[in-house]
């Protein structure tokens, strides 16, 4: 990010540089040199005034400037959540489980929140809990992240309550996992508040850090690394302790699959650090 601004700023410092010593040095070091136009005084006073702007701005770009774009921003309105330097952001959307006949007048992907006044239900409708996550750091992690509603609100497998991420997120990446789920047809189009808590674990260090945004703190819960990845009845069925979790409105879609009968996990990396 920025490097081809940052080496042209980098080059115009060293020629700031040689004009100094040029200007207050060598004019010093030979007498015969005091008489260039327009004054010795100016090009000492210029170069002077050039190089402190210039080491301001390379100190701004390598020590204070985000390295990578806050692209989390842009989902949610804004508001985001963190657990040990990786961000995320729940949200609903509707696809298309499978291809619809033209004649139905939709396209094979739309996203949507809340009724729609004068629609019916379409079977191939498939509501996703999307999960767009962004790494702060350079460093690679594990995340963990739980998401429980209210019961019997919407699930990812029959029987379950919570929706359970478990991922490794990539140096300084920006991705999406889409996460099918059902939705009970009497919370179709309604608000709820769910909980979300979530555990990171960094496989070698954090490194250097890509962006200094934050995010809203979430609580945590216990997890056992060497089965993280899986979603077993204990993962899904809410018995899992959510220590201090935090809390979030979500819209629900309307029009959606009430049942799902299988639920798997589609993982898009939007972009990754290159």
């Amino acid at each position: 990010m920025h490097e081809r601004r940052n080496t042209i700023l980098t080059v115009l410092f060293a020629f700031s540089l040689l004009w100094g010593v040029f200007a207050w040095v060598c004019v010093a070091a030979f007498p015969s040199l005091e008489h260039i136009p327009p004054s010795t005084a100016s090009h000492r006073f210029a170069s002077l005034t050039i190089i402190l702007l210039l080491a301001a701005c390379l100190a701004y770009t390598h020590l204070l400037e985000d390295k990578m774009p806050d692209r989390l921003s842009h989902i949610g309105h804004g508001k985001y959540y963190e657990q040990d330097g990786l961000c995320f952001m729940p949200v609903f959307r509707v696809a298309h489980a499978k291809p619809l006949s033209s004649a139905s007048g939709l396209g094979t992907d739309s996203r949507m929140g809340g009724s729609r006044p004068g629609s019916s239900f379409d079977p191939g409708q498939v509501a996703e809990l999307s999960l767009y996550y962004q790494n702060r750091f350079e460093g690679e992690c594990e995340a963990v992240i739980h998401i429980r509603p209210p019961k019997g609100a919407f699930f990812s497998h029959e029987g379950a309550r919570d929706v359970h991420f478990a991922f490794r997120c990539q140096p300084g990446a920006f991705g999406v996992i889409h996460q099918p789920v059902a939705i009970a047809h009497n919370a179709q189009g309604t608000p709820v508040q769910v909980e979300i808590a979530a555990m990171v674990r960094w496989i070698r260090h954090r490194g250097e850090q890509m962006r200094s945004r934050r995010g809203q703190p979430v609580g945590t819960f216990q997890v056992d690394w060497a089965l993280a990845y899986r979603q077993s009845k204990h993962e899904l069925c809410g018995e899992i302790e959510l220590k201090n979790p935090a809390r979030l409105t979500l819209m629900l879609p309307d029009c959606v699959a009430e049942h799902i009968e299988r639920a798997e996990f589609v993982n898009e990396t939007l972009m990754v650090k290159t």
